[in-house]
């Protein structure tokens, strides 16, 4: 009978009031980690709800969303799973620690205790967190550098520079090996602040990036694995003593799973800095909320005297109010970068747009040079090597093409030392560098010998495909030219992760170069559906034909689920791109087979014995920012040919 004193009813505004709150807290969380899920236990005793059922029901919500936000980033490259999971069993064994507690707590003291003891906590862990977290962001903002990369921390530096023999673990967010004696009281403590406010992320993703030195985007990612372990261990305790109340853990986790994907797209939009702007204000502003309610659970308590009706309720609804200020400031934040983002598709489709006037037939009499420019500039290219045979087609083919076009080359190499199996960081990160740029001498060597103008640096970064998309920014980049993979590849002929992200994300074109593969300008296959993607690679495509002299075949597939109004856009398509190659004198004929594209677009490429295929990729822009298309990506895995993987804009 105790348990069902617990719950609330519920009508139609309470729901519709769950799920706002639950989407806006989905929202920020997918930004921050965890700290958008915090709101959310005093959301739920604002409505009543003993302190003990909102946090219980919170972590209930709280498991399944963090798994669904933490796939949602791994596809970004923004998680390492083995960290999450190290920090994931210490910080279970808090979870149940915590638990025990809260229960202690309100056998003793009733709901007004529990409401007091989980207010204290917020007040005490936000008001220490938060203000070093928004005195980190003041600091680097006085400074300068908040467009700078970002620096491991004196203390994570230390951390990881402890050697304790039979407990060193390599993790990829660090690039360094540390003792898992580290991560056991961080995660302990992790999970005892997730059993008391249901949220462990504001130890969990300050520690990860100030004490252990993850960057700031895969600490708050990485703790939402952290999350996952709390929650579910959480939930079957809480459960077992009846405190979850499922309604409500259900209502906010359908608001909030639609939430967590759009704040994890906001966080590719935004710079690390903008995360812990978010995290601390949201941190302050919760401080406040959980204080100025505190007094009334004291009178309640008998701790002070009773406090007048009015003024009772007058606090409780300035605390509300202060709360819904801080879920509104977060999502105001997150919703920015997202408007921002929405911004710079607007202008992908108007410059798309112009480029694709040139294939109207009203157009092609006298395309306009400078609509060239921007999708089919050769002029500086971005190398990517780490020296091994899988890399070499990629220098070898640039040099070769930057001696045709004439352009400028900037050869990078990253080191990114895997650490795990060797007992000195310093002799393998020496080791490292001086293999790097011994091959980067041997690739100026080449250049010198071929011509061509070039430049060669070392970078350190423990994300690679991070560190050539903003080397390629910097540099201006109009072409990155990469291997299909790297060195440290499992499955040799399968699209290595960072060649796949660098595609996503970089801000230009790029030419992936099989290991064998070579480009003699023989014949091109260009591949296009119709869409402003498909037009940008004819465009590039007749750039590059008119340099090489090279014969085109263009090629739009159908496929047996097509209709017949599709079918004829795809001869419509070919039609136009090949009248518009013809007028820039380019040898071309059109292709439209029937079945699989991306298995018709390499077939096409055999029987015309091509050595480049160029396609369009997904923009930059929204979802799909950082994802390939399918049949790109498809095609990348299958040819043995060099693939130029083309932007729309």
């Amino acid at each position: 009978m105790e348990a069902t004193v617990n719950f609330i009813d519920l009508n139609v505004l309470d729901v519709t009031y769950l799920l706002v709150v639950g989407f806006i807290g989905g929202l920020v969380s997918g930004f921050i980690g965890s700290g958008g899920a915090f709101v959310l236990t005093p959301a739920m005793m604002s409505m009543g709800v003993p302190a003990i059922v909102a946090v219980a029901s919170n972590i209930c919500h709280k498991f399944p969303k963090a798994l669904v936000g933490a796939i949602k980033r791994a596809k970004y490259g923004q998680v390492d799973v083995k960290l999450g999971l190290v920090l994931g069993v210490s910080a279970e064994a808090g979870v149940l620690y915590g638990a025990h507690i809260q229960e202690g707590i309100k056998r003793s003291f009733g709901d007004a205790g529990s409401n007091l003891y989980v207010s204290l906590a917020f007040v005490v862990v936000l008001g220490v967190v938060g203000g070093y977290v928004l005195w980190d962001v003041w600091k680097t903002h006085r400074s300068g550098q908040g467009d700078a990369e970002e620096k491991t921390s004196r203390l994570a530096l230390w951390v990881q520079s402890i050697e304790i023999p039979g407990t060193m673990v390599y993790f990829k967010s660090l690039n360094a090996r540390l003792s898992v004696l580290f991560t056991i009281p961080i995660g302990f403590a992790t999970g005892m602040l997730a059993a008391t406010i249901a949220v462990g992320g504001f130890i969990g993703v300050p520690a990860l990036h100030y004490v252990l030195g993850a960057p700031s985007l895969m600490a708050s990612a990485t703790e939402l694995v952290i999350a996952f372990v709390m929650g579910l261990g959480g939930t079957i305790k809480f459960g077992w003593s009846g405190l979850v109340d499922i309604r409500l853990a259900m209502i906010i986790l359908a608001g909030s799973l639609f939430g967590i994907q759009l704040g994890a797209i906001g966080t590719t939009y935004v710079k690390p800095s903008m995360i812990k702007v978010v995290m601390g204000v949201i941190m302050v502003l919760v401080l406040l909320s959980r204080a100025i309610e505190i007094p009334v659970y004291l009178a309640q308590l008998d701790i002070i005297q009773p406090l007048d009706p009015h003024l009772a309720a007058l606090l409780k609804n300035l605390s509300f109010v202060v709360l819904i200020a801080a879920l509104a400031s977060g999502a105001a934040i997150v919703f920015a970068a997202l408007w921002r983002g929405v911004g710079a598709h607007r202008r992908e489709l108007a410059a798309a747009a112009t480029a694709q006037a040139a294939f109207m037939p009203a157009a092609v009499a006298a395309p306009a040079q400078s609509q060239l420019s921007p999708l089919g500039r050769f002029e500086r290219f971005l190398v990517a090597t780490d020296g091994s045979e899988y890399s070499a087609g990629a220098v070898r083919e640039a040099l070769r093409m930057a001696s045709r076009c004439g352009a400028r080359l900037r050869v990078i190499t990253i080191v990114s030392a895997d650490v795990e199996h060797e007992a000195t960081v310093g002799q393998l990160l020496k080791q490292e560098l001086n293999t790097a740029h011994a091959h980067l001498a041997q690739v100026q060597e080449l250049a010198n010998t071929a011509g061509v103008a070039c430049e060669t640096e070392v970078l350190h970064a423990s994300n690679p495909d991070m560190a050539i998309v903003h080397a390629a920014e910097q540099a201006k980049a109009d072409l990155v030219v990469m291997g299909r993979r790297g060195r440290r590849g499992l499955a040799r002929l399968m699209l290595g992760d960072i060649t796949a992200r660098v595609i996503g994300s970089a801000p230009c074109n790029v030419l992936v170069v099989p290991r064998a593969a070579e480009l003699h300008g023989k014949h091109f296959v260009v591949a296009t559906d119709g869409s402003r993607f498909g037009d940008a690679a004819a465009v590039t495509a007749g750039k590059l034909a008119r340099l090489y002299g090279t014969p085109v075949t263009v090629v739009s597939v159908t496929q047996p689920s097509h209709s017949a109004e599709r079918r004829a856009e795809a001869h419509q398509a070919v039609n136009r791109t090949v009248s518009f190659l013809k007028q820039d004198d380019v040898t071309v004929a059109g292709e439209v087979p029937h079945g699989r594209p991306d298995e018709m677009i390499v077939l096409t490429a055999t029987q015309k014995s091509a050595d480049l295929i160029i396609m369009g990729s997904h923009g930059r822009t929204g979802i799909e920012r950082v994802l390939l298309g399918s049949t790109t990506e498809r095609v990348l895995n299958q040819t043995a040919n060099v693939v130029l993987v083309v932007k729309s804009a």
